[in-house]
């Protein structure tokens, strides 16, 4: 029974990510491109959105190391480093690159050109983001690194109009059968036990974002350590620390090492 209610959280869960509006019920690029015909004026500014995100996230699914990752994941994700752009937002300039480009893709959809050839993903891209900016469109496969094998994995995206990056970290929560994209450093406000404790050992460590950490998985054999994610920032030879948590909201310093010293376990603050 407990199995089955699973499943139905899952299912529920898949049906509301590809529930929302007109194309958000489909899967798959080509089925998208297949109801072209349906598909009035007003409708255009989704269905391009959508077949946009389709096309990212099959574009991701073709990785190696992603193939294992469900569609609706990666769907997820495009949406997350992608948000819509709505015509409204945009301005004159942008309006008019957007309809050149939909002139061009209405001549490839019409005539049921569907393979995703350079001229097809460079109109569609300048379609939902005319001013080349407002996406973290760039995503290199080398790019992407399997941090936990199937579970945790690191995007790190190009602004091609700043030259700006930025990670992104997408974790599969296996256990509850979800997904999220989340923060790897630890808030503030929400973790004071761990923020006490880290000033005590090293008062002027400060995060380093631009690189991506190493991780590891708790001991499999401890139930109580076996959920863990072990978070290592990128070793520079300088201060460093090791943390850890089962839900990347609330996290636990379990190591620290100060420049040329040796690791030294820590889990509480000194007194």
């Amino acid at each position: 029974m407990k199995r089955k209610v699973s499943v139905l959280f899952a299912l529920l869960a898949v049906g509301m990510a590809f529930g929302q509006g007109k194309f958000g019920k489909f899967l798959n690029s080509k089925k998208l491109a297949l109801q072209y015909k349906t598909v009035k004026d007003k409708e255009k500014e989704d269905y391009y959105q959508q077949y946009y995100w389709l096309v990212k996230a099959e574009q991701l699914k073709t990785y190696p190391h992603l193939k294992d990752v469900k569609p609706v994941v990666l769907y997820e994700f495009v949406k997350k480093v992608n948000p819509q752009n709505p015509t409204k937002k945009i301005g004159d300039q942008g309006k008019e690159i957007r309809d050149k480009a939909e002139l061009s893709l209405d001549q490839y959809f019409k005539n049921k050109n569907f393979q995703n050839n350079q001229v097809l993903l460079y109109n569609l891209e300048s379609y939902v983001d005319p001013s080349k900016g407002e996406y973290w469109t760039k995503v290199d496969p080398e790019r992407i690194k399997e941090l936990v094998p199937k579970e945790f994995f690191g995007f790190t995206s190009l602004n091609r109009k700043t030259g700006e990056e930025k990670n992104y970290y997408l974790w599969i929560d296996k256990k509850k059968d979800d997904f999220k994209i989340v923060d790897i450093i630890p808030n503030e406000k929400g973790n004071k036990t761990f923020y006490a404790s880290l000033k005590q050992y090293l008062p002027k460590y400060k995060f380093e974002t631009k690189f991506m950490p190493t991780m590891k998985k708790g001991t499999k054999s401890d139930k109580t350590d076996k959920d863990f994610y072990y978070i290592m920032p990128f070793e520079q030879n300088k201060d460093n620390i090791e943390y850890k948590t089962d839900d990347f909201e609330n996290y636990t310093l379990s190591q620290v090492k100060r420049e040329g010293e040796d690791w030294i376990g820590v889990e509480k603050v000194r007194k």
